[in-house]
C-alpha cells in the first residue's frame, strides 16, 4: 500500500512541477509578446527568461505559435471574466456597457502592451488550417457582446432589427479602434470612455 501512495505522491510532485514550468512559460511569452512582438520573439528567449531549458519549451508547446495562442487565450479569458465580474448583477444595457468599457480601460492600464499583443492577427502567424482553426480574439470576444445583444433583443431594449453577430463585432471594433484613435490624438480616458459608450450604445440603436 505504502508503494502505491509513493507512486500517487510523486505523480501529483510531477503534474505540479509540469504545471508551474508551463506557468514560468507563458509569464516569460507574456513578456516577451508585449516587449519584441510575435516575429522577435523565439522560443529559446521564452524557455530562457522562464528559467527552463529549452526542450522544457516543446513539452508543453508544439511551436511559437501554439504558445502565443495559449497567450491570447489566456488574455481573453482575464479580459473577460473582468467585464462579467464588473457588470453582475446588472440588468440594464446601458449600465452593461459602460462598465465592461470601464473594465477594458481598467484592464488596459494595468497590463499595458497587453491588448496589442494579444490582437494580432492569427494569419500573419504562419500557415493555418483555415478549415479548423479557432477564430481570433476579437471574433470571439464579439461573440460575448453577441450574447449580451441577444439577450436585449429578447427584452426588447435593442430593436429585433439588429444582425446580433455584426453588432457584436461592431461593438469590439469600437473598443479596440476607438481606443486606438482616441490614445493617438492623446484624448483624456475620460472623454474617450464616454465616447466609446455613446458609439456602442447608437450602434445598439439606443437614444443617447
Amino acid at each position: 500500500m505504502s508503494s502505491e501512495v509513493e507512486v500517487s505522491a510523486g505523480t501529483a510532485r510531477g503534474s505540479r512541477r509540469k504545471e508551474e514550468s508551463r506557468r514560468k512559460l507563458l509569464d516569460a511569452a507574456r513578456n516577451l509578446f508585449v516587449e519584441k512582438g510575435y516575429h522577435d520573439t523565439r522560443p529559446q528567449d521564452i524557455a530562457k527568461l522562464a528559467g527552463v531549458g529549452h526542450g522544457t519549451f516543446y513539452l508543453h508547446f508544439t511551436d511559437k505559435k501554439a504558445c502565443f495562442l495559449a497567450f491570447v487565450d489566456e488574455a481573453r479569458d482575464t479580459v473577460t471574466d473582468a467585464c462579467m465580474k464588473r457588470i453582475k448583477g446588472v440588468d440594464d444595457l446601458q449600465g452593461q456597457v459602460r462598465g465592461i468599457v470601464e473594465a477594458v480601460h481598467e484592464y488596459g492600464a494595468a497590463n499595458p502592451g497587453i491588448f496589442n499583443a494579444a490582437l494580432t492577427d492569427p494569419g500573419l502567424l504562419g500557415a493555418i488550417d483555415e478549415e479548423n482553426a479557432d477564430p481570433n480574439v476579437l471574433e470571439q470576444w464579439g461573440d460575448v457582446w453577441r450574447g449580451i445583444i441577444a439577450t436585449h433583443k429578447a427584452d426588447g431594449t435593442i430593436p429585433k432589427s439588429i444582425d446580433d453577430e455584426l453588432a457584436g463585432q461592431a461593438v469590439v471594433g469600437i473598443l479596440r479602434q476607438v481606443g486606438l484613435a482616441g490614445q493617438r490624438r492623446g484624448m483624456e480616458l475620460d472623454r474617450l470612455r464616454e465616447a466609446q459608450v455613446t458609439l456602442i450604445l447608437s450602434t445598439l440603436g439606443q437614444k443617447i
